[in-house]
């Protein structure tokens, strides 16, 4: 299971952590961290994640081709023809094309969502549906090879959903167990439908400023 994870600065961390944690306790798992250049890059966190290969020399045939989302810096990203010419390469030959939250609008800009569902976090639904994908309220979107995972958090729902989807349920129940993954949010507050008019307001006022580089 050679699975290739693009990382680029400003890239919410979270996004890949979720599924790759929960990918990391299947047999045979292996990881490349790609960014144009290996060496670390910054997240929207503070923490730097080590790309351990360049566009150059990451796997050409990899199971599993994974982009994780954030703000500006993935939007930014949309223009960016080295990394989606990257990507449309490497997800012409993956078995797998994964992504969660922002990730979508990545592989949506390669080409590679077109005529295909696909979750996404909801502030960005709109932008999604400009690729040619049909925007899913699902927190884990399966469609054929295209496996994709909403906002931020949903990361872990998606690696543990799919980790069971490719090696049966009981391995799912165990990395789950494994996991602690018990969640009971403090709030109740975590998606548009369940936020009160004031809450959902401030958020998207607040992901507004995040998507045009101001902060919050």
């Amino acid at each position: 299971m050679k699975v290739l994870a693009l990382i680029y600065p400003g890239m919410t961390l979270l996004d890949l952590v979720g599924p790759l944690q929960a990918w990391s306790f299947l047999p045979g798992y292996e990881i490349q961290h790609v960014w144009k250049q290996a060496g670390p890059v910054n997240t929207d966190c503070g923490f730097s994640v080590q790309a351990t290969n360049s566009f150059e020399d990451a796997w050409i045939d990899a199971d599993v081709l994974i982009v994780g989302g954030g703000a500006k810096p993935t939007m930014d990203l949309l223009e960016d023809s080295a990394v989606i010419a990257f990507l449309a390469d490497r997800g012409s030959r993956a078995r797998w094309i994964c992504s969660v939250c922002t990730g979508s609008l990545l592989l949506g800009a390669a080409g590679l969502l077109q005529g295909y569902r696909a979750a996404v976090h909801w502030g960005a639904q709109d932008v999604l549906n400009q690729f040619g994908a049909e925007f899913s309220r699902e927190r884990v979107c399966i469609d054929r090879n295209r496996l994709t995972g909403g906002g931020i958090t949903a990361g872990i729902d998606f690696g543990i959903a799919v980790a069971g989807y490719w090696a049966g349920e009981n391995m799912g129940k165990v990395i789950e167990l494994i996991m602690e993954y018990a969640p009971k949010p403090p709030y109740g507050t975590g998606h548009p439908e369940l936020a009160d008019e004031q809450t959902l307001a401030a958020a998207r006022t607040a992901l507004h400023r995040a998507m045009n580089g101001v902060s919050i």
